[in-house]
């Protein structure tokens, strides 16, 4: 049982545009070509780095090799050292996982990997925030912080130095070396994580056409607000998605959160702005609900201020993919029907910023059947469902009712993916706690346990989306 979930502690907010990470900012050198690991290439630094002294600061890079250390000894990996070949910083690998130590601190903090270390890339970032109360100085592999404790005051003085990346006979490559003289926050940490090694073969993606037609492997990130998490925990959209594309693979990810607008979009501390959410993600695909709430908010008067913030929302989401849909929000009921007409504007905003962006528009056909609502505003399961079914026209879905089977795994697999994304104790996880005793291993406190606990929800999401695409194929009939 995953103890991480147990918990809800403080939830401490800040708005996604405070989380918008500068990975040029504190720059001192970066290799982030993809070099081989060997003995013979050394990297020096900059000459304006002479005599630089790192108070805070993070060196991040990616690895891998071609096969795992022996059982008699570890391996250098990489090393900052200077022109006399004093060590200021080491990197090696061993049997059981990374050990990075500060050489002359006498300080070692290995790391625990327990999957197989060869075949495959692995992005560390080490960062020194140094603070005699907090343990803030760490270790991420992967963007998941490993480790932390307090660093000692004191600087390391740059003198003649550079980086020598050695894998000692274990063969393999480096890339996206970066030393920077600041500390790195959460974001930009699982920014660089996101970075691939190859990324020239990153496949270009196209825009859709006439109809949302989806890829094999489509990642569709679900963006909006209370009707968007309503129609997401409901799970006929999804469902109706997942049969249209049988053998496709498709996953679908709900970054909806409750309450978001184009305006604002509140996020707890070190979670990241949209752009990284987009990426960390997978995202190949991005459907953006918005315009009920800042409709009933603002009225008429507020459609130049939401056509700007509409504009500079689909621009963002347009440098992570440019297969984007922008649904229609569904009319009001009851007494809030007398909003529909400004609504109505609100949508049309919305179509002509699809089209100037090559992007597709879902219209809604008419108003929502009666108990849609339960007060003119929030949607029942009866209005998700029916707004799901609207939006299945994308890709001419048939908008029969879908099996109840497969929501219901649909709706397993949402609450597990609710669970990795937005664990409700994030302040113990990468807040304002996560420096308090009960955030790490009580055996060792450098250990940081629930990041780590948080990564297994992830073979646990993988292997509900097996069961939801078989099933999916059967009722599809295209079985393999």
């Amino acid at each position: 049982m995953l103890l991480f979930a147990l918990l809800s502690f403080g939830w401490v907010t800040a708005q996604v545009s405070g989380d918008v990470s500068d990975l040029q900012a504190g720059l001192v050198a970066k290799w982030d070509e993809v070099m081989p690991l060997d003995t013979e290439k050394t990297l020096r630094l900059p000459a304006e780095t002479e005599a630089m002294k790192l108070e805070d600061f993070a060196v991040a890079f990616a690895f891998q090799v071609e096969k795992a250390p022996d059982m008699k000894h570890g391996s250098h990996i990489l090393a900052l050292i200077n022109e006399s070949q004093g060590g200021l910083l080491d990197w090696h690998l061993g049997t059981k996982g990374f050990s990075i130590t500060l050489e002359g601190r006498g300080f070692g903090h290995p790391v625990s990997v327990s999957q197989p270390m060869e075949g495959r890339w692995w992005q560390v970032v080490l960062n020194v925030k140094r603070d005699a109360r907090q343990a803030l100085s760490g270790i991420w592999v992967n963007g998941v912080e490993m480790n932390s404790w307090r660093e000692a005051p004191g600087p390391i003085v740059l003198t003649k130095t550079l980086f020598d990346p050695c894998s000692r006979g274990l063969g393999g490559q480096i890339a996206n070396l970066r030393l920077y003289n600041r500390a790195l926050t959460r974001p930009e940490i699982l920014e660089l994580a996101a970075m691939a090694p190859m990324a020239g073969l990153k496949a270009k993606l196209e825009p859709f056409t006439d109809s949302m037609k989806l890829m094999t492997e489509e990642v569709v990130a679900v963006l909006g607000g209370t009707e968007a998490v309503a129609m997401m925990e409901e799970g006929t959209m999804e469902a109706l998605m997942l049969t249209q594309f049988p053998g496709s693979r498709v996953k679908v990810r709900s970054l909806a959160w409750e309450a978001d607008t184009v305006f604002r979009m509140d996020r707890p501390m070190n979670f990241g702005g949209l752009r990284q959410q987009l990426v960390r993600s997978g995202a190949t695909a991005a459907m953006l609900m918005f315009g009920r709430q800042e409709c009933l908010e603002s009225g008429e008067a507020g459609l130049a201020e939401f056509r700007e913030a509409l504009e500079t929302l689909v621009t963002l989401c347009a440098e992570v993919t440019p297969r984007l849909v922008l649904v229609e929000p569904p009319a009001f009921a009851g007494e809030l029907s007398k909003h529909n007409a400004t609504l109505k504007k609100y949508a049309a905003v919305m179509a002509e910023i699809a089209r100037a962006h090559g992007a597709l528009f879902a219209a809604q056909d008419g108003e929502l059947k009666p108990g849609s609502t339960r007060d003119g505003l929030n949607l029942t399961s009866t209005g998700s469902a029916q707004l799901g079914m609207r939006v299945a026209k994308l890709w001419s879905g048939d908008v029969k009712v879908p099996d109840g089977r497969l929501k219901a795994l649909i709706g397993e697999k949402n609450k597990l993916w609710h669970r990795y994304w937005r664990p409700a104790n994030w302040a113990f996880l990468h807040g304002d706690r996560t420096a308090q005793p009960s955030s790490r291993d009580h055996t060792d406190p450098t250990q940081r346990w629930f990041p780590g606990e948080v990564e297994q929800f992830k073979p646990l999401i993988e292997a509900k989306e097996n069961e939801l695409w078989k099933l999916a194929n059967e009722l599809g009939g295209k079985l393999p």
